[in-house]
C-alpha cells in the first residue's frame, strides 16, 4: 500500500520503524485530523488568543488570532485599545465575487461577437445548474471574453455567497469551459480554475484624536512614516507584513484561506507599478486619520470551518453566526491595529524593546527549571532590559548559587 493509503497509526509506526520518534496524541484527535488533511501522522498546536476590545462600526468584538507570536496579539489589543478610546473602526466590505479564468485555444473561424451573444444564456443555465448555490444568495454573475493571439481567455466572477468559494468557483469554471468547448471556432480548453486577483476589497479607517497616541508631533511622525512606506519598497514589504500579521491570526483561526489573502494582497499593493504600502495614515483637521484595504475573499461557512471544533470555538469567541462580510470587517480593522501599534511604537520608543520583552518568555520556557525559578528569571530580565538567552542562564546561575 501506499503511504496515504494507510491508517494514520500505520504511517506513525512506520516512521517509528525508520527511527523517527514521534510525540504522542490521542488517538480520537488523530483520527479527527486525519479526515482533514493527507499523509496524517500528528499535530502541531498553536496559542489561541484574543483581541479583547474591538469596536467596528459601533459594535464590541471579541477577536481571536493564532499566533505563536506574543507581540502580535499584545499590539493587536494595544491598538484597538486606541481605536475604542476614538470611537472604534469604521469598516465596509464589498463582496462582489471571485475572480474565475476559463482559457481556449481557438480557430482561425472564431468569432468573438457570437460567443458574447450567448453569455446570457449560459449565465442562466450554469446557475440552474448550481442552484443551490443560487439559494443561498450567490452564482455566476458575471463573463467577459477577449482574445490574445490565438488564445480566448474568458474572465469570470462568481458570488460565493457567505462560503469562501474556491471548490464551487472552481466546478462553475469546469462546467463553464465543458460547455462551451463545442462553441464553434473553439479547438480545446487549456484550464479552467479560480483566480486569487483581489476582490471583495474592505476598507477600514480610523481618525485617532492625536492626544491619545503622544501628541502632534507623534501623529507627525506616524503620518511621515506612513509616506515612507507608500515610496519606499523596503520599507513597505515590512510595513505590510505588520498588518499581516493581525490579518493572518485571525484568517487562521477562522479556518480561511490565509495564502490566498497573501498572495492577493501583495498583487493589490503592487497596482501603481510599484509596491507599496496597504495603509494609508495621514494628518487631517488636526486628526491622525488611518485607512486600510485588503482582498478579502473569505466565508463563515462551507470548507473545513464546520467541521472543526477548534475553528468553530473561534466563532462562539466572536458572537455565533457571524456573516462573511462583517467577519471581513473584523479583520481589516485588526490589520489597522496592528499596523497602528507597530509604526507607533517606531515612532516613539522604537519597536525591538516591546518585542523582546515579550520574547523574553520562549527564552525562559526552554530553561532547564522549575517554574518558580523560570518565574524570577523573566522578572530579572525585564528590570533589567537584557533579553538574551545568555542573560537568562546568567540569571539562573546566579539563582542557584544564591540558594
Amino acid at each position: 500500500m501506499k503511504f496515504y493509503q494507510l491508517s494514520p497509526e500505520e504511517r506513525r509506526n512506520l516512521l517509528a520503524e525508520e527511527g523517527i520518534r514521534l510525540d504522542e496524541i490521542d488517538q480520537s484527535v488523530l483520527k479527527q485530523l486525519d479526515k482533514l488533511s493527507e499523509n496524517v501522522v500528528g499535530q502541531m498546536r498553536l496559542p489561541l488568543g484574543i483581541v479583547q476590545n474591538l469596536v467596528v462600526n459601533g459594535k464590541k468584538y471579541t477577536v481571536p488570532l493564532v499566533t505563536e507570536e506574543p507581540s502580535v496579539v499584545a499590539a493587536a489589543n494595544h491598538g484597538a485599545q486606541i481605536f475604542a478610546m476614538n470611537h472604534g473602526v469604521t469598516a465596509e466590505s464589498k463582496r462582489n465575487g471571485i475572480f474565475g479564468q476559463v482559457v481556449f485555444r481557438i480557430e482561425s473561424n472564431f468569432e468573438l461577437d457570437k460567443l458574447k451573444a450567448s453569455f446570457p444564456k449560459v449565465i442562466d443555465e450554469t446557475n440552474n445548474e448550481f442552484a443551490s448555490l443560487v439559494k443561498h444568495g450567490g452564482g455566476l454573475k458575471k463573463i467577459s471574453a477577449h482574445l490574445k493571439k490565438e488564445l480566448l481567455y474568458l474572465k469570470v466572477l462568481v458570488d460565493p455567497a457567505e462560503a469562501m468559494g474556491a471548490n464551487k468557483t472552481n466546478s462553475i469554471l469546469e462546467y463553464l469551459g465543458n460547455q462551451l468547448s463545442t462553441f464553434p471556432g473553439i479547438r480545446e480548453k487549456l484550464f479552467a480554475i479560480l483566480s486569487n486577483y483581489p476582490s471583495q476589497l474592505t476598507t477600514a479607517k480610523a481618525v485617532i484624536d492625536v492626544a491619545s497616541i503622544g501628541g502632534i508631533d507623534v501623529a507627525k511622525r506616524i503620518s511621515l512614516l506612513s509616506q515612507i512606506a507608500h515610496d519606499d519598497v523596503y520599507r513597505a514589504v515590512t510595513n505590510n507584513k505588520g498588518i499581516m500579521n493581525g490579518v493572518d491570526a485571525v484568517l487562521i483561526a477562522t479556518g480561511n484561506d490565509y495564502r490566498a489573502v497573501e498572495a492577493a494582497s501583495a498583487v493589490l499593493a503592487s497596482q501603481s507599478g510599484q509596491y507599496r504600502s496597504l495603509s494609508n495614515w495621514s494628518i487631517e483637521e488636526g486628526k491622525l486619520v488611518g485607512e486600510l484595504t485588503l482582498p478579502l475573499a473569505i466565508g463563515t461557512v462551507g470548507g473545513s470551518i464546520n467541521a472543526r471544533r477548534d475553528v468553530q470555538q473561534a466563532y462562539r469567541i466572536l458572537g455565533g453566526n457571524i456573516k462573511a462580510h462583517t467577519l471581513a470587517e473584523i479583520i481589516a480593522s485588526v490589520g489597522l491595529a496592528n499596523n497602528l501599534a507597530a509604526i507607533l511604537a517606531i515612532s516613539t520608543t522604537g519597536i525591538q524593546a516591546g518585542h523582546m520583552k515579550l520574547q523574553a518568555r520562549n527564552i525562559v520556557a526552554n530553561l532547564d527549571a522549575s517554574d518558580e525559578e523560570k518565574q524570577r528569571v523573566l522578572m530579572r530580565m525585564i528590570a533589567e532590559k537584557n533579553y538574551t538567552i545568555e542573560e537568562a542562564n546568567k540569571i539562573l546561575r546566579k539563582l542557584s548559587e544564591e540558594k
